[in-house]
């Protein structure tokens, strides 16, 4: 291509200069990234319907819809512990488009199966701590144990059949502990989730169970089962009768869960801090909090920075416990 030059009375660099700018001009126009979120937001749940992640995650995916004007789609993907759900999350693309929630199983389950197809640290990036979750000792009605040392005691005279939402979880840790204390004769029934073992304990085919907070209180309150103790350093507000272990003579019987979000490796700092910063509205409305807390749900709403360094300490926390209890994945 010629460019010819002094014709009238535009000069040959008044030209190039002019197509050069039109270029950068292009150049920039491509370059520009699209805004965040353009398409529906897939929110994986690595529990069944009905426990406390997904409790969780429909109270925030509905107001996350109206916030961030996309549809976020619930994918329930349960099974091994948690691990089905974390695998779909690390394997995602880390556009933003696929997040999930993820508990302190997520680091049990670093310690407790010796061949993940995943690192529970390196394969994901960290979004935001959402919660802290107390776990409750509940017990069909039919059984006789008023309180976590006559249970004890029972299940020295004879076997007794628990559930949990899980293999690893810490509701089965949290058994394993029990049995540090003298328990005996524990059979574990393990579940893909809190809402399919909760059916099993009302149901009558299990006699207790270890398991989160929020998934227990409308069944306690209906008597439908029967609290005994919170694995927690305090009583609940919203079971404010119900001890703790430590109360009833468990002493360090201090365990806890949490939830928190995350993404794939690699998802851009950019797009974490508008999902921290949208979780985290959330958190603070009113409505959600007041909504969230009733469930049983102690919020804590973390920066991403601290959630990766909890992550951490977390992993390295339960791998001990998980050394000490002997548990293993079955």
């Amino acid at each position: 291509m010629s460019i010819g030059c002094r014709r009238g009375r535009v000069s040959c660099g008044a030209v190039l200069l002019a197509l050069i700018g039109a270029g950068f001009g292009a150049a920039t126009v491509r370059a520009q990234p699209q805004p965040y979120p353009v398409k529906p937001i897939r929110y994986v749940i690595s529990f069944a319907p009905g426990g406390s992640n997904d409790i969780l995650a429909r109270i925030l995916g509905a107001r996350l819809q109206e916030s961030m004007g996309q549809t976020v789609l619930i994918d329930n993907r349960p099974g091994a512990g948690g691990n089905i759900g974390a695998e779909a999350i690390a394997r995602a693309s880390p556009d933003g488009y696929t997040v999930g929630n993820i508990s302190a199983t997520h680091a049990i389950n670093a310690s407790l199966y010796p061949k993940l197809s995943y690192d529970v640290l390196r394969d994901f990036t960290a979004i935001i701590r959402i919660t802290e979750i107390a776990l409750l000792l509940a017990v069909h009605p039919g059984v006789p144990a008023k309180g976590p040392k006559e249970l004890v005691a029972l299940s020295q005279s004879r076997k007794l059949a628990y559930a949990s939402s899980g293999i690893g979880t810490p509701g089965h840790l949290a058994a394993e502990m029990l049995a540090g204390f003298g328990a005996k004769d524990l059979v574990h029934v393990p579940h893909k989730g809190g809402g399919p073992a909760i059916v099993d304990l009302i149901s009558g085919n299990v006699e207790m169970l270890f398991i989160n907070l929020p998934e227990m209180i409308p069944h306690v309150k209906a008597g439908k089962m029967r609290a005994l103790a919170v694995a927690g350093s305090k009583r609940e507000s919203v079971l404010p009768d119900v001890p703790t272990f430590i109360e009833s003579g468990f002493a360090g019987f201090d365990l806890g869960n949490w939830i928190g979000v995350v993404g794939p490796a690699g998802v851009s700092r950019p797009i974490v801090e508008r999902l921290n910063a949208e979780i985290a509205k959330v958190l603070k409305e009113p409505g959600s909090r007041e909504k969230i807390e009733a469930q049983g749900f102690t919020i804590v709403n973390s920066t991403p920075d601290e959630f990766a360094a909890y992550l951490k300490t977390e992993r390295d926390k339960w791998g001990k416990l998980v050394k000490v209890s002997g548990a293993k994945a079955e």
